[in-house]
């Protein structure tokens, strides 16, 4: 029998879709919909440990944000030690809020502009990209709030997603262990600059930017990257730069770039593809230590 109110949750948050109780009940069944508090609880964990890039739709804008799913440890503790009032950690096991389904904190969004808009909507949609699919929560602003100083955005607990398959092409986050370097070429008196992969599909790459806030990138320029790995021929590929922002995490600003490549050769396409997928090879084997670890289940993703 269908939960009218799930049902009424999923049209608020996705209005664009009509399903009807059958429909609804239909799609929970064929794995479309997700309505179990335990996955949805996982698939959140899974996010937060791996501190993976997550997007942002506020109601009908078209331009999507970004963000992370925090951890939300208890405050500090004043105890009393020899006469001497000290601050000590709580007893708190990572990820412990999200079991008890009461909210989600997520950094600030970027860019910044986020942070105001998001005051004058009433539904957020966030888009975990996995390896299948991609995952849609829907979530509302409780406030803005600080976690141990730090600003951070409360949202309600998701009671409903949705699952997109095929949605985009998979983001791989490279671990730090493959040592992936990368070389940037720019045109006429432009700085070249060396730095280092975030993740990578078969169609680009999200870059860190070593200039920071002084950077001279610019979206629509054209590049020349040298993908450098010890274990591989070194790839050679012209790419389009897609967007420069920031990132958040929990220990402050990621400057980054995301480039498009641009595979004017099935040769090159291929040896893209092979990289991707020895990133991927790598990544599951991290993400299996990671789940052994704290104890969640990344098969579903």
């Amino acid at each position: 029998m269908t939960d009218l109110f799930l049902l009424d949750r999923y049209h608020f948050f996705f209005p664009n879709d009509h399903h009807g109780p059958e429909e609804f009940d239909k799609a929970i069944a064929d794995g479309d919909i997700i309505i179990d508090s335990d996955r949805i609880v996982n698939l959140l964990k899974s996010t937060l440990v791996d501190e993976a890039v997550v997007e942002v739709e506020l109601e009908e804008l078209t331009r999507i944000f970004f963000c992370r799913i925090l951890d939300h440890p208890p405050e500090l503790e004043e105890t009393e030690v020899d006469g001497e009032t000290i601050l000590v950690e709580p007893e708190y096991e990572m990820t412990g809020y999200l079991d008890e389904q009461d909210h989600l904190v997520i950094t600030p969004l970027e860019p910044a502009i986020g942070n105001f808009l998001v005051c004058s909507v009433s539904r957020l949609v966030l888009r975990i990209l996995g390896s299948k699919s991609a995952f849609e929560l829907g979530c509302s602003l409780i406030g803005k709030i600080r976690v141990r100083g730090m600003p951070v955005l409360k949202l309600s607990f998701p009671v409903v997603a949705r699952q997109v398959k095929g949605a985009r092409a998979y983001r791989a986050k490279i671990p730090d262990e493959m040592e992936l370097s990368v070389q940037v070429e720019r045109s006429g008196q432009r700085e070249n600059f060396d730095t280092c992969a975030i993740d990578i599909s078969v169609e680009g790459m999200r870059l860190l930017d070593p200039f920071a806030k002084q950077t001279t990138l610019r979206e629509e320029e054209k590049i020349q990257l040298l993908i450098l790995w010890p274990r591989a021929q070194s790839i050679a590929v012209r790419a389009r730069i897609i967007h420069v922002s920031q990132l958040r995490d929990k220990e402050g600003i990621q400057y980054v770039f995301g480039v498009q490549f641009d595979l004017a050769t099935r040769a090159l396409a291929r040896e893209i593809e092979q990289l991707v997928a020895g990133v991927q090879r790598r990544r599951l084997r991290e993400l299996s230590d990671i789940g052994t670890a704290f104890g969640i289940d990344f098969s579903n993703q």
